[in-house]
């Protein structure tokens, strides 16, 4: 009874906010983003029979695949109420660069589908119909998120329990995979893909959304099944602050970079302001895959605007602008160009955008099934002096192309001078290095990597390169006096893969501890010698340390000292 009575409060309740949005929704489709009262009713019967196929987990190492990384294109759904969710116009300006993959439910609408694109002007050589049955138009939420994965890497799909009773939704991503030529693999957590945001390198963000609606695991379950099939180390779920139905967290924050993410922002007289600016500060105070701290942007939102919401599509940068705010469109767009630079920034204007329910959820990026990928941990901040500085990078051409080996170079400036570039040197598995030892205390370093193959591709790490390359200050010499102690212990090699040996001179017996810490601060190695005089240091196995920073914690009777440290 008691059930009954909270579901019977629910769909009043949800009733209320369905009618305030029926007027500007009920024109573009038969379905609402949240749960309507029949499928809140039905949800508590449909769990048990989604259509949702649980596999073993994808071949390590798994790596998420970032939206700021390499796209071929965008997966939009079209309604049988003659709706993609989006304006027809966006569609035409995404065709002009790249494919749009539009899911059709019945074979007989692709006609008048394609007249309607057409008729935008759209590049009709870029529109590809599929027709796959499909229950609405929110995209992001259902279909498959994209990993690469095993030691010669492949690019698979990922399919997981859609949290909504939409049988064809639900199905979409065991459709989509054999379209792709992808391997899928089911994910059984219950998810949507508008909750979801990756860095690329092992970090995700949610809101707690996920654990509630997966209660039937316990969060160290969801964080160790998301690090085996998303390749995810370091999993945040976080307070959603926008206070709404929704829990996306699309709706108010997004990735723009490894270590660049954008807040919302609301007026100080918001009911929700404070959540706003705590989250805002959460990620001010935490580390990035970069080892640095996240560098946070803020979006103005005076009356819900939803420009998080917004989709990357190679080096274009598509924000769900106001149809009547020019003001705030101005300074979002401004907000944009100064955390972006190289990228060119494109407002799109519609009445439909809702605080809610936007452009970002309304799209899906495909990547490059074929990228020419380049990982790399770039030096940041400031730097310590050193003789040589070690550039890695790991470049995996997924076309199966051969990489032409002098196109794999470091672009580098000095103090604001002109770029002059090295070549790196291939070593081993996709990795290539060099060394530049014309760098000293109190240069300003701005550099980029780039690298092309055989099937025609050229990129760059950062993607957007020279418009926003990576910059480090070489630190100030110190005096010996004050870092006597940091002098006597040394890392070598390093960066490293296998081993590192931890080489010092102990002037007298001492009981030793080491940890090896992540950028995170979690504890990964510790280990506990009894040193005697002369004793001069340790191998330390770190095979199983993913690519990274680390830092080596060494505490002795007298000392603790720490030393950073990168794993390629």
């Amino acid at each position: 009874m008691k059930k009954i009575f909270f579901i019977t409060a629910l769909i009043f309740s949800w009733a209320v906010v369905l009618i305030a949005q029926n007027d500007s929704l009920s024109q573009f489709q038969g379905k609402y983003h949240m749960l309507s009262p029949e499928e809140l009713i039905l949800k508590e019967t449909y769990s048990n029979s989604k259509n949702f196929v649980s596999t073993p987990p994808p071949e390590g190492p798994v790596r998420s695949i970032a939206e700021y990384e390499p796209n071929q294109g965008v997966l939009v759904g079209r309604s049988q109420f003659y709706s993609f969710g989006i304006p027809v116009d966006f569609i035409q300006m995404l065709s002009q660069d790249v494919k749009v993959y539009v899911l059709v439910s019945n074979q007989g609408w692709n006609q008048t589908v394609t007249s309607q694109i057409q008729s935008a002007g759209a590049n009709m050589d870029n529109i590809e119909i599929i027709n796959i049955n499909i229950d609405s138009y929110w995209t992001r939420d259902y279909t498959p998120w994209y990993i690469t994965y095993g030691t010669e890497p492949k690019i698979g799909a990922i399919d997981f329990p859609y949290n909504r009773p939409r049988p064809n939704d639900n199905n979409v991503p065991s459709q989509l995979a054999p379209y792709f030529n992808l391997e899928l693999f089911g994910m059984n957590i219950e998810h949507t893909g508008g909750n979801y945001m990756c860095d690329g390198l092992g970090v995700a963000a949610s809101t707690k959304l996920v654990p509630a609606e997966n209660q039937n695991l316990s969060l160290a379950e969801i964080e160790q099944i998301s690090y085996d099939y998303l390749g995810i180390e370091n999993y945040m779920f976080i307070d959603d602050p926008l206070g709404e139905y929704i829990q996306h967290i699309d709706c108010w924050g997004k990735f723009l970079a490894v270590d660049k993410v954008l807040i919302g922002k609301v007026p100080e007289n918001h009911a929700q302001y404070d959540e706003y600016e705590a989250v805002a500060d959460y990620f001010a105070n935490t580390n990035s895959s970069y080892g640095n701290k996240y560098k946070v942007y803020r979006s103005y939102s005076p009356t819900g605007e939803p420009y998080t919401n917004c989709l990357i599509m190679n080096d274009k940068v598509y924000v769900p602008f106001s149809s009547s705010n020019s003001e705030a469109n101005i300074e979002v767009q401004n907000v944009f160009e100064t955390a972006m630079p190289g990228y060119e920034i494109i407002g799109v204007p519609y009445s439909g955008w809702l605080t809610t329910d936007a452009m970002h959820c309304r799209t899906h990026e495909v990547p490059d099934l074929e990228m020419l990928y380049i990982g790399h941990i770039p030096y940041r901040n400031t730097v310590e002096i050193m003789d040589v500085y070690h550039f890695i990078t790991e470049i995996i051409p997924y076309s199966g192309q051969e990489i032409i080996a002098n196109s794999v170079k470091i672009h580098y400036k000095i103090n604001g001078g002109e770029y002059q570039s090295e070549n790196l040197n291939f070593t081993s598995n996709y990795k290539w290095e060099v060394y530049l030892d014309n760098l000293n205390s109190g240069d300003i370093v701005e550099y980029y990597l780039s690298a092309s193959d055989a099937s025609g591709r050229h990129e760059t790490h950062p993607y957007i390169g020279a418009g926003d390359p990576h910059l480090f200050v070489i630190g100030e010499n110190v005096s010996v006096n004050e870092n006597i102690a940091e002098s006597r212990y040394s890392i070598f090699p390093n960066p490293a893969s296998e081993r590192i040996t931890l080489i010092t001179d102990l002037s007298e017996t001492a009981e030793i501890q080491y940890f090896i810490i992540d950028i995170y601060g979690r504890k990964l190695k510790q280990t506990n010698l009894d040193a005697k005089t002369g004793w001069q240091g340790t191998s330390i196995d770190i095979s199983d340390l993913p690519q990274g920073i680390y830092y080596l914690k060494i505490i002795n009777n007298k000392e603790e000292i720490t030393k950073r440290f990168i794993v390629y």
